[in-house]
């Protein structure tokens, strides 16, 4: 990709599959590379998560992202603690993208008695029922409750009244969205949107280089990210690829989790002609 002006690649990726490993959440070696893009300013490294703001905050103490601008729920939050790229302060800056928690506690909570009786979500349980229902040990099913606007539920009724469950809450601008084993009841927040949110903001607040969007995910709820990236990769899980796409600027990664990732990005680095420090 030639151009006259520096580049710097922002680099958007999912975690859980794509950035840590399957099975033991670890980021290595993929770690490396993170810590010698961010030391060395060539570059930033944004986490796109379905995780709350503070599981996020609770991985990035582990996970070298000097920079710590995250994403969380799905694209509903952005969370940037310096204030950077989006107003030049110190200050955290949050923002909103979705539908504040509050507002989609309260619509559930007006729903049809027919309805209501099939949900059990995130606010019904306690940290131990949640730690029972998801593995999660209790501290991280406590951070899993501090949610801002997504609401995560186990659904017991029919195909037939999920879908009336559905029509109702497009109605007040919320849709569902299923994820593994839960549904999730979100605003109309995507990753791709707040990827775009994002890259505006490092593009005004960097006028003299030119911003690259990098994006990496192994789930469907990841291919909008990676179809909307100026270069997409494709994570493949253990079991083989579960997604795939026809774009031309849409590669696969060569092996899954994180020893994947930093070949994939490593790869489109000295493509895009940018220097890695020797360490």
């Amino acid at each position: 990709m030639a151009t006259n002006r520096p580049l710097f690649p922002v680099i958007f990726t999912d975690l859980d599959g794509t950035l840590l490993d399957h099975d033991s959440y670890s980021a290595k070696p993929a770690d490396r590379l993170i810590r010698q893009i961010s030391e060395q300013s060539i570059g930033a490294v944004v986490p796109v998560t379905s995780k709350t703001r503070a599981e996020l905050r609770a991985l990035q103490r582990s996970i070298p992202l000097p920079l710590s601008i995250g994403v969380s729920e799905n694209g509903s939050v952005i969370y940037a603690p310096d204030g950077y790229p989006f107003i030049n302060t110190n200050e955290p800056q949050i923002i909103l993208l979705g539908i504040e928690y509050s507002g989609i506690l309260d619509r559930i909570d007006n729903l049809p008695k027919n309805l209501r009786q099939h949900i059990i979500g995130f606010s019904d349980m306690s940290g131990t029922e949640l730690s029972k229902v998801t593995g999660l040990e209790l501290n991280d099913a406590l951070l899993a409750k501090r949610r801002e606007a997504s609401e995560p539920f186990l659904w017991s009724g029919s195909d037939a009244e999920l879908e009336e469950l559905n029509l109702i809450m497009a109605d007040f601008n919320i849709r569902i969205q299923r994820g593994g084993r839960f549904y999730h009841f979100t605003g109309q927040a995507t990753k791709d949107l707040a990827m775009a949110r994002i890259m505006g903001a490092f593009t005004e607040r960097t006028p003299r280089a030119d911003i690259i969007s990098i994006a990496l995910g192994d789930g469907p709820n990841d291919l909008g990210m990676i179809e909307a990236a100026d270069i997409g990769v494709i994570m493949p899980n253990p079991e083989g690829v579960t997604i795939q796409s026809c774009k031309s600027h849409v590669r696969t990664a060569s092996m899954p989790g994180p020893r994947g990732w930093a070949m994939a990005v490593a790869e489109i680095i000295v493509e895009l002609g940018v220097i890695l420090p020797e360490r």
